[in-house]
């Protein structure tokens, strides 16, 4: 898939002429060469035509040539060739890249060792740069060529004419990859609750039904069952939102708490509902949007709703965004204090926010009882847990940064003790009303969290801490489990079911949320390092690519690799057996991304493997979208709700950094093979099984600019299998009959793929 403005799609059959006698006209001179070191108009020598681009190259000056509307699809294109005359003195040193806006599409490319006979004094040779796997160009997009200066010196000035990618005619040639599944071996039940998702529209969860749908997000953290209000609190400039305007009843008929559960219902899934632990809720205001920061109140601030495009005639301008000058705020609070209050300093830049206003303005305080009620009603309405009710409650959403979304209430910095004991006193009341509810906490946010509070952070602290050293200096995940079982062991309540963790890969470009930066966030480096970094969820020996890496592996917690899965495992199993592991907020790239849609189809398969019990992406995707194919792949993968279920078994790729292979075994029905081709080529696949299978395998997929669809079938017969290249960057599911089921429809041999 082509990402870009104007997009050349891959197969296109004409050459790219970027220069003959002239400079393509979609494309500009952006080099930075000094003037004089370079001429896009040398007349002499040519090697065809009338005219050639003169390079002197020195102190790493180069040539830039950029088109800055369209993106060109590698997967297009064959080569690039141009003509080379070394000058006076040949020899010279040059580094060529391939660039989408700043982002090298693969590594520098040595022009001298692609010359034809090299690059050699007074005489023309050609230069040919494969798009070939070996050379990282079989897919990806591209707007820029760039020959630079390899030395840093003085070399020979040099010239440069017919620079031409050459159209593809044949696909690139495909790798060999080995997958070997034992049916015996590493047997683990997987959760169907692992292909949840947040939210959702009425479109995606009717074609995927997904098993589980949460209710979160920081706006939960501030919502009045009774009067159906919530917060957008830092997300939208503070505000109280009546969902049911002018409704009535409590809580109003339809509001939107109880449609949510109805939807998801209705779609064969399970509700998780965030019951707020912060202590406070919207003020039960049915007909007026309220806010937390008045202009007339607090003084003037740095934006306010009105600056928003598109806002006039809704929009509220007393309402501010709660930043400030202190040059243009000088209100005063009851005690003549000032409001507005240096805060941070970013970016060199002193940062100011309004501090000691009323909470009052918008909110009520709120005990665990108030939430007990709305239990009560839900059990009213749906049934006790144990008869069918609802019985998923996430103790808020990600209280340790209560300080910053939730600021306007809530300035504090968040302790372990006070998320722990908060999140315990709603679970009391929560275990007290419905005994056979399934509480998730604490809800982290993030990376940091693991390890430490938002008072240790607010000192700049990432991982440590006054507040956790007070807590024998135990990571704040690893004490919270200490807290649930002490207070189950002393009480005979669990308070806590699953350890509930948010976790997003780090790296500019990894996660796009409105898929509106493709051009960025799917270039080829992103897309290749969003790949990797999916090790992140399951190698304790993979350095995170990212500002992770720079917490340093000086102690056992070792944090510069996050190793996610197996590290809060082990914590699980050390301080509070039993507890189940939910990830209730992940996202591994853009919706419309090939390689963001392939990323999460193997998280999806990664949460099967390494035995989470309950996921859910922030959000679900949109519907119709590449995302979605990811969650059909398991949900709804023949368009007739077709469903991967069963045991994850042991499953090995010769090379999974290439191509990624998970098996799901429905024992005595079906074995599910999931293929992940990460590469950038074709891949020829031998599968070796460890019981033999007779009748025929089939496949769906879906890929670059391919939608899921069904690709093929075949027959089977022994132990092994082989797939003929199954193409780049797309994700593969196989269903075999199980062993010992016989299938002979396609007992006259046809097989594709």
């Amino acid at each position: 898939m082509l990402l870009s403005l104007s997009c050349v799609p891959a197969g296109a059959q004409s050459a790219l002429d970027l220069y003959v006698d002239a400079l393509h006209p979609a494309f500009q001179d952006w080099s930075w060469a000094a003037a004089a070191d370079y001429s896009l108009a040398n007349t002499t020598p040519v090697q065809g035509g009338n005219r050639s681009i003169r390079f002197l190259p020195r102190n790493w000056g180069g040539l830039l040539l950029a088109d800055p509307t369209n993106s060109y699809d590698a997967a297009a294109y064959e080569s690039l060739t141009f003509w080379i005359h070394g000058g006076s003195s040949g020899a010279q040193n040059l580094r060529l890249s391939l660039l989408d806006g700043s982002t090298a599409l693969a590594g520098d490319v040595d022009v001298g060792a692609h010359a034809a006979g090299g690059i050699v004094a007074a005489t023309w040779h050609l230069v040919t740069v494969p798009f070939d796997a070996a050379h990282g160009l079989t897919s990806g997009s591209f707007n820029r060529l760039q020959i630079m200066d390899g030395t840093g010196a003085t070399q020979g000035q040099l010239y440069l004419d017919t620079v031409r990618f050459a159209p593809r005619t044949t696909p690139p040639p495909a790798g060999s990859q080995t997958v070997s599944i034992d049916l015996t071996q590493e047997r683990r039940a997987v959760s169907p609750l692992i292909f949840g998702v947040s939210y959702g529209s009425p479109a995606t969860l009717a074609a995927v039904r997904y098993p589980l749908r949460r209710w979160g997000g920081n706006s939960t953290t501030r919502y009045n069952w009774q009067a159906d209000v919530h917060s957008t609190a830092g997300d939208w400039y503070w505000q109280n939102i009546p969902d049911s305007p002018g409704g009535s009843g409590t809580p109003p008929a339809g509001n939107s708490a109880d449609a949510f559960i109805d939807a998801t219902r209705a779609n064969g899934g399970e509700a998780l509902i965030s019951i707020p632990s912060i202590g406070v809720a919207p003020i039960d205001d049915r007909t007026n949007k309220r806010w937390g920061y008045s202009q007339a109140k607090y003084g003037p601030q740095l934006r306010d709703e009105c600056d928003e495009p598109g806002s006039a005639g809704w929009c509220t301008a007393d309402a501010g965004n709660g930043e400030c000058d202190p040059a243009q705020n000088t209100a005063l609070d009851p005690q003549g204090h000032r409001y507005c209050q240096y805060y941070a300093t970013i970016n060199g830049q002193q940062r100011y926010h309004i501090v000691n206003n009323d909470r009052g303005d918008t909110s009520i305080d709120v005990t665990p009882a108030f939430w007990a009620s709305w239990i009560a009603h839900l059990q009213s309405r749906y049934g006790l847990a144990a008869g069918g009710g609802v019985r998923l409650y996430a103790l808020d959403n990600e209280p340790m940064l209560w300080n910053s979304t939730h600021r306007d209430v809530h300035p504090l910095a968040p302790t372990y003790d006070e998320v722990w004991t908060r999140g315990r006193d709603l679970a009391i009341r929560i275990k007290q009303q419905d005994a056979g509810a399934l509480t998730f906490g604490p809800v982290t946010w993030g990376y940091p969290d693991l390890f430490t509070s938002a008072k240790d952070a607010e000192d700049c602290n990432c991982v440590a801490g006054p507040d956790r050293a007070a807590h024998g200096g135990k990571p704040f995940v690893q004490w919270y489990l200490e807290q649930v079982c002490a207070y189950q062991a002393q009480n005979g309540v669990r308070l806590v079911d699953y350890l509930d963790l948010h976790y997003y890969p780090q790296g500019d470009g990894i996660v796009d949320f409105d898929s509106n930066n493709l051009g960025y966030s799917e270039s080829a480096a992103v897309a290749a390092k969003r790949l990797r970094s999916l090790k992140e969820l399951y190698d304790p020996n993979y350095v995170s690519e990212s500002w992770i890496a720079d917490l340093g592996n000086t102690d056992s917690n070792h944090y510069s690799k996050p190793g996610l899965i197996p590290r809060v495992k082990a914590w699980i199993a050390q301080a509070c057996p039993g507890t189940k592991l939910a990830i209730s907020e992940y996202n591994w790239g853009p919706d419309q991304g090939a390689t963001g849609a392939l990323a999460q189809a193997e998280a999806l398969a990664i949460f099967a493997r390494e035995g989470v019990d309950a996921a859910m992406r922030w959000v679900a995707p949109t519907a119709g979208s590449y995302a979605e194919d990811a969650f059909k792949l398991y949900l709804n993968y023949d368009g007739a709700f077709g469903r991967v279920e069963g045991d994850s078994v042991r499953t090995v790729a010769s090379d999974a950094d290439a191509l990624a292979a998970y098996a799901i075994h429905r024992s005595g029905q079906r074995l599910y093979l999931l293929l992940f081709n990460k590469s950038t080529s074709p891949q020829n696949v031998t599968v070796n099984l460890s019981a033999p299978v007779t009748g025929s395998w089939n496949a769906w997929r879906f890929g670059a600019g391919q939608h899921l669809a069904a690709a093929g079938s075949g027959p089977l017969g022994g132990t092994s299998f082989s797939l003929s290249a199954v193409p780049a960057r797309s994700a593969t599911l196989l269903v075999l009959p199980d062993s010992g089921v016989t299938d002979r429809i396609f007992a006259n041999g046809f097989q594709t793929l």
